[in-house]
């Protein structure tokens, strides 16, 4: 047996794909609901103590921040996809090189959001139209979040490269601790010391902190096949073209929950209120919850489809990814169940007894969750072809979700008002899903099954 074959790489490709699934998927979705503790904590902290001002400030700041996430997926997964490809084609010494050019393009990315986003933080927030005490807020949460840019986008990069590592069990306890210390921090930031949306983001930076140094720390020790030194760290240009145009995908998808975010801050500003942006954010932390799910299931089954592809097993890589269509259903039905017929607990959950917003959080969410099954779909079928080094497509998939939505969402807002705002995008995943079930049924024929 070639030396650099594994145990687990023999397992990706021997073993059935429900038991894969089960010890790659339910760690990972566990990882990505402990990772959502991130900003859900944070949520119900300023909401209960900041009231909606310090909730729509956030809000309106998160998603600006939340380009460092992205960034981190842009580098890890798609490090991690190629390290997969490579080591399922037995090909050891490049995975090496992609990983230490990942951690490279890690730091150097860290640097610049921490030079150039802290110091526009306020004039980005002025252009979405935040004025007055949300901008000011607003202005506090972002100017850290860039600041400390590096320990996000080091800490989503490496929990990706280390799950592929086949340590997915370890992501989530290191996670889990993560997600803990969040907590203390959030209540010893805001309660304690009155430090406002300031201490919400430098809590979440500095468990940011722990668990991506945590995982960073794996692959500087002995314990891996895939060691960092400083030779691999060296930039190669064709490496870190391919780590970026396989990542674009994994980018999009992060960047798209920004930008939606985003672009529906705005057009409720226009045609409603910043009640209404408060309401979004009881929604999107709700949707938040299960985007992550849908996350899970697609990063947990990423080195199935990557590591079975780059050894041509495609029987392999579609059963998984029926599977995986399955589990997503399931759970978007079970979700829309719960919040169709308790959506006020919901609603305690992020503002309490806020009498004002509550009734326009309900209302927000009756509109706008029907889309949520095509949001997994589209998320696990994005993240299937981008394993498969199919990242035209999934590019194309993502890329055209942001176009579309951007061009829906003020559309309906101009004809439907803030109705037309909170059904947007629900409309617009629907008409992605059946694109998307051309696209899987081309290249499944082009890889003749």
């Amino acid at each position: 047996m070639n030396p650099e074959i594994s145990s687990q790489d023999l397992a990706l490709v021997n073993d059935p794909i429900p038991k894969l699934l089960w010890r790659y998927t339910v760690p990972t979705i566990l990882s990505m609901l402990v990772t959502g503790i991130y900003v859900a904590i944070d949520g119900m902290f300023v909401g209960h103590y900041l009231g909606e001002t310090g909730l729509a400030g956030m809000m309106l700041a998160y998603p600006v921040g939340a380009l460092l996430y992205a960034v981190g997926a842009l580098l890890g997964m798609g490090g991690a996809a190629l390290v997969s490809i490579y080591l399922g084609q037995g090909s050891v010494p490049k995975a090496r090189k992609i990983l230490g050019n990942t951690f490279s393009l890690c730091l150097i990315f860290g640097a610049f959001f921490a030079i150039f986003g802290s110091y526009f933080s306020r004039d980005i927030l002025q252009l979405l139209g935040a004025e007055g005490a949300v901008l000011d807020s607003a202005d506090d949460y972002l100017f850290w979040y860039y600041a400390l840019g590096i320990f996000p986008i080091i800490s989503v990069a490496f929990t990706a490269l280390l799950r592929n590592d086949g340590r997915p069990g370890f992501v989530t306890g290191v996670l889990i601790l993560g997600g803990c210390l969040n907590i203390v921090l959030d209540w010893l930031f805001i309660v304690v010391f009155p430090f406002e949306l300031v201490g919400a983001a430098i809590a979440t930076m500095m468990s940011q902190a722990v668990t991506g140094g945590l995982c960073l720390w794996h692959f500087l020790s002995d314990k891996t096949r895939l060691k960092i030194t400083l030779s691999q760290m060296k930039l190669e240009l064709d490496h870190c073209f391919n780590i970026l145009k396989t990542g674009v995908p994994s980018f999009l998808m992060n960047l798209y929950l920004s930008i939606v975010l985003t672009l529906h801050n705005i057009a409720f500003l226009w045609v409603g209120s910043p009640l209404h942006v408060a309401a979004y954010g009881v929604v999107s932390y709700t949707e938040a919850f299960f985007y992550l799910v849908f996350e899970g299931i697609a990063f947990g089954t990423q080195p199935i489809f990557s590591f079975n592809a780059g050894a041509g097993r495609y029987d392999r890589v579609f059963k998984t990814l029926k599977i995986a269509f399955g589990i997503t259903l399931v759970t978007a039905f079970l979700g829309l169940l719960f919040i169709y017929t308790k959506p006020q607990w919901v609603v305690y959950i992020f503002a309490g007894d806020n009498l004002e917003l509550t009734p326009y959080a309900i209302e927000g969410m009756g509109l706008y969750f029907w889309g949520l099954p095509m949001e997994g779909l589209l998320l696990v079928g994005a993240s299937f072809f981008q394993a498969i080094n199919y990242s035209k497509e999934a590019s194309m998939l993502t890329g055209a979700k942001l176009l579309l939505i951007a061009f829906v969402v003020y559309l309906f807002a101009w004809a439907f008002g803030t109705n037309g705002v909170w059904i947007s995008l629900a409309c617009c995943s629907s008409l992605l899903v059946i694109w998307m079930g051309f696209a899987l049924r081309r290249v499944a024929k082009q890889l003749e099954l």
